[in-house]
């Protein structure tokens, strides 16, 4: 079946190739391992740094450095989306693709950096504010019907926090197929949003898979985060690959090369 010429169609049709990241990811990382370790060294320091920061000035005991601490405490985020979006950028570029595949044509390539840090922070403020504001609703929800039934309300809580928890996760991809096809926020939110629902299973498989390897990765502290961080960071823009199903080139092209 050929790929639809509908964008809605063509995004539903997209299967996640769950069968080949892992080599893909592993043929990547051996491409410039020191790259990826760097970068996901600097994100790790960036972080950690800025935090423990953050958490002295709040624990001095003064207002004018606890406030400090506050803003330092949110800048964090901002501050590693440089070394994170460029950890993306990078695995990327290191990827091996099939002939023929649709990552070939991607946009995202062409993009500059300071672009998908521009893109890259509206996407997470924008998807902040969604997030932060179904939780004030939900609270605020439940606490309406609180006064007329205890178990209403705790059911009204239970469900909008899955109904939450199922649109973060309908938003796992979000950032890697701004990186990969140079998405604008709210294109790279949509296009995630059907992959998933099109790929429910593996998209779970996928969760599954990041989060054993960053757990292998705790186990051995800081050096082991350094490995698994940006083998998760390829798994993800491998998952952006996706093939057509019934597609011949996609039959044939499902193996790095």
């Amino acid at each position: 079946m050929a790929l639809s010429s509908d964008p809605d169609q063509a995004a539903s049709a997209e299967r996640l190739p769950l069968t080949t990241i892992i080599p893909r990811a592993w043929i990547g990382f051996g491409k410039a391992p020191w790259k990826c370790v760097g970068l996901t060294a600097l994100t790790l320091i960036v972080l950690t740094g800025l935090g423990v920061l953050a958490r002295d000035l709040q624990e001095s005991g003064q207002r004018g450095f606890e406030m400090t601490g506050n803003a330092l405490l949110v800048l964090t985020i901002p501050a590693s989306l440089g070394p994170l979006v460029s950890l993306l950028r990078l695995a990327d570029q290191l990827l091996p693709s099939g002939a023929g595949s649709e990552a070939e044509a991607s946009p995202g390539k062409g993009r500059p950096l300071r672009w998908l840090l521009r893109q890259t922070t509206a996407l997470v403020l924008l998807e902040g504010v969604v997030f932060i504001g179904g939780l004030n609703v939900i609270r605020i929800l439940s606490g309406l019907i609180a006064s007329y039934s205890g178990v209403l309300s705790t059911a009204v809580l239970l469900i909008g926090l899955l109904a939450l928890a199922a649109w973060a996760l309908s938003q796992i991809l979000a950032l890697p197929l701004l990186v990969h096809h140079g998405h604008h926020p709210l294109a790279a939110m949509e296009h995630s949003r059907k992959i998933v629902q099109a790929n429910r299973i593996k998209v779970l498989a996928l969760l599954g898979l990041l989060l054993g390897v960053n757990l292998i990765g705790l186990m051995g502290a800081c050096l082991g985060l350094l490995l698994s961080i940006p083998l998760s960071a390829l798994l993800l823009m491998a998952s952006c690959r996706t093939q057509t199903p019934w597609d011949r080139d996609s039959r044939r092209n499902m193996l790095p090369t």
